[in-house]
């Protein structure tokens, strides 16, 4: 694991915030287990779980973000080392070939439920929770350069 160098007050944040949002996950999930099981189903199984983790993760990072625990402060600013340039070009040399065989030899498999909206309702949710993160992240990093600078 890298060491992101937190001191012991954003250690025990993250580690705080991180308890809020398993907890948080947890019953989010037993209520969805409850109302699938009085017949109310607002999304189909895998897609209902998937929406209710990243909800979930997205409250972590706007938590840890804003509470300045998501990284420590740093010594000296480091370039992109070759090692990681190396490990870049190789993950998006696998992405390729892999998106190339995915493509030609697995697209003819037909949907299996083409009536469902989960795959739309998943994507508009992704969005959604990006933009918060960015707008979090951007308000925290002024907050912290109006901090510096008196």
């Amino acid at each position: 694991m890298r060491n992101n160098n937190l001191d012991e007050m954003q250690l025990q944040r993250r580690n705080k915030i991180g308890n809020q949002a398993f907890m948080l996950l947890f019953y989010l999930l037993m209520i969805d287990i409850g109302l699938n099981g009085f017949g109310f189903r607002w999304l189909n199984y895998p897609a209902n779980v998937l929406a209710i983790m990243t909800a979930c993760m997205t409250y972590y990072l706007i938590r840890i973000i804003w509470n300045s625990s998501f990284v420590g402060p740093q010594q000296s600013s480091k370039g992109i080392t070759r090692k990681t340039r190396y490990l870049i070009g190789a993950t998006g040399f696998v992405g390729a070939v892999t998106a190339f065989i995915l493509q030609k030899y697995f697209m003819e498999a037909p949907a299996t439920n083409g009536d469902d909206n989960s795959a739309m309702i998943l994507l508009v949710v992704s969005i959604v929770m990006l933009i918060i993160i960015a707008v979090v992240s951007i308000i925290d990093k002024w907050q912290n350069k109006k901090v510096d600078n008196n």
